[in-house]
């Protein structure tokens, strides 16, 4: 990727990111520093500014860190303002680059953004649907326990007619699917570590293992629920990351026509003009 595309992408901000919805009506105070406000609008500001990977975790999380960053920002800030450091050349020139950066992000999503059309992600949904390969997918349900012995004797249980569900919420030490009973959903065959894939494609919907399958966290009980291939998501699922990968390529080639117009010229660090390389030409006969 070239610097100007590397440039592009930083530049362009579609990120899909899901915020929150609030009432649009009111902007109330979340959190008060030595009494000065700190507004939800505030909150909401930083939170975009994470980026996307702020959208894989959860509101409950993600929004404390948030307050917590802007309320020790304040705290420090005040007491850089008590120096009047805002005056300082150091803020000035730092706020005159951020200010560029922002100018130049706006550009680009305002020049963007509206070239994005519902047609452009339906035609690159439709070529990512053509090109789609289906996958083998199991839905299956585990146990995880420490120990071999207490893997067979879950086993027994089951066998028995003890409840799947509800032995995953006892004992499995997988708390992330024990709450659902065990259930990890469906997956393709390389998603999940050697052993517990092989064995989990080698079984039926509705059976049981019949002994534990060892793999590095410990030892599994495994149910197979269901089989079926892989479809690809829907044009909804997907509209965000299709969006943003249309725009990135469209900012690249924005920024990199905008580049070749421009009378570029380039110096050395020192500021001393770069000196082109003289070629020789060969002598004859060589």
């Amino acid at each position: 990727m070239s610097r100007h595309l590397r440039t592009a992408a930083l530049l362009f901000a579609l990120s899909g990111f899901a915020l929150p919805v609030f009432a649009a009506d009111a902007d109330p105070v979340v959190v008060k520093v030595d009494g000065k406000p700190i507004l939800r609008s505030e909150v909401m500001k930083g939170l975009e500014q994470l980026g996307p990977q702020a959208a894989q975790m959860p509101p409950q999380i993600v929004l404390p860190r948030v307050v917590d960053h802007l309320v020790a920002t304040r705290i420090v800030a005040d007491a850089g303002y008590a120096k009047g450091l805002q005056h300082s050349q150091e803020v000035k020139d730092q706020l005159q680059n951020l200010e560029k950066e922002l100018v130049a992000q706006a550009y680009i999503r305002q020049t963007i953004e509206p070239q994005i059309t519902d047609d452009k992600i339906k035609e690159r949904y439709d070529a990512f649907v053509k090109q789609y390969k289906a996958e083998d997918e199991v839905r299956a349900r585990h146990i995880l326990v420490k120990s071999e012995g207490e893997a067979k004797d879950i086993i027994k249980q089951l066998k028995g007619g003890a409840d799947f569900a509800k032995l995953a919420m006892e004992k499995s030490a997988d708390t992330g699917s024990a709450k659902q009973g065990g259930d990890l959903g469906y997956f393709p065959k390389g998603e999940m570590v050697k052993a517990f894939s092989d064995a989990a494609f080698s079984m039926k919907p509705g059976e049981l293992s019949d002994k534990p399958v060892k793999t590095d966290f410990g030892y599994h009980v495994i149910k197979v629920e269901d089989r079926r291939k892989s479809a690809p998501p829907t044009i909804d699922a997907v509209r965000g990351q299709i969006k943003n990968q249309i725009g990135q390529e469209m900012t690249g080639k924005l920024v990199q026509d905008m580049v070749g117009k421009a009378k570029v010229e380039r110096f050395n660090m020192d500021g001393s003009p770069i000196e082109v390389a003289k070629q020789t030409a060969p002598a004859a006969g060589k």
